[in-house]
């Protein structure tokens, strides 16, 4: 019977080694990575080792290589600012961001994390569950965004028709909910078994966890949204 492997394999060292330097800014977004043979001689390693961790940075859509050229780096870290929005965070920091929706379905208005977050007041007896992920180069998934909306009659049709420009604040703006005012908490939690196949990650693995609930002028809810987000990706970020 085969043991299974404990030991991560030269490259994938390599790949972690590089990984690091990348996250940590020793090598800047957009600036190309040492040559093959420069790699080569720091981890003292055959240039088809060197390839091969080049191409698993590439599948994390930390690096991408122009033939000819040389490995650049991709890595667009987030600021994780309210104000600014994931989606618009992403774009301005220059990183390939796609959005999938997972499913849109109506649920009890129980499902509102009350004990967290106080009393909320939902215009309409049913919510709207909204779960998306979001992707960067690779189709790396690097946030799981689930959303509870009010299910007021103009949001009618929702799972069927989809998000406009699938966008929520584009979507709940159109159906008259625009937030006045909000409140978010930050904190590290850990991927579930689902969660963490979703994350492509082990089960466990630590994430950024962000709650917030936005309400409009008169109080009621406009939004509750739960992000689980990749720390290699996210970082918080506030401005006072």
């Amino acid at each position: 019977m085969q043991r299974p492997r404990t030991v991560p394999l030269k490259h994938e060292r390599i790949a972690d080694a590089l990984a690091a330097d990348i996250q940590a800014g020793t090598f800047a977004a957009d600036e190309p990575l040492p040559s093959e043979a420069a790699l080569g001689r720091r981890f003292a390693a055959s240039r088809n080792t060197v390839r091969q961790a080049l191409a698993a940075l590439t599948e994390q859509g930390l690096i991408m290589t122009r033939p000819g050229v040389g490995s650049f780096v991709t890595f667009h870290p987030v600021d994780a600012e309210p104000a600014l929005g994931w989606a618009s965070a992403i774009q301005q920091k220059g990183a390939v961001g796609h959005v999938r929706t997972l499913s849109i379905r109506e649920v009890a208005a129980a499902e509102l994390p009350t004990g967290l977050l106080g009393s909320i007041v939902a215009p309409a007896e049913r919510l709207l569950r909204i779960e998306r992920v979001r992707q960067v180069v690779g189709a790396r998934t690097i946030s799981l965004e689930r959303s509870l909306v009010p299910a007021v009659a103009e949001l009618d049709g929702l799972p069927e028709q989809g998000l406009v420009d699938d966008s929520i604040i584009a979507t709940l703006r159109e159906a008259g909910l625009v937030a006045a005012s909000g409140e978010q908490w930050v904190d590290v939690g850990t991927l579930g078994e689902r969660d963490a196949q979703l994350f492509e990650r082990t089960a466990g693995s630590s994430v950024l966890v962000s709650r917030c609930v936005t309400r409009a002028v008169d109080g009621t809810l406009v939004e509750y949204a739960e992000s689980l987000m990749d720390p290699d990706y996210f970082r918080l970020h506030l401005t006072f």
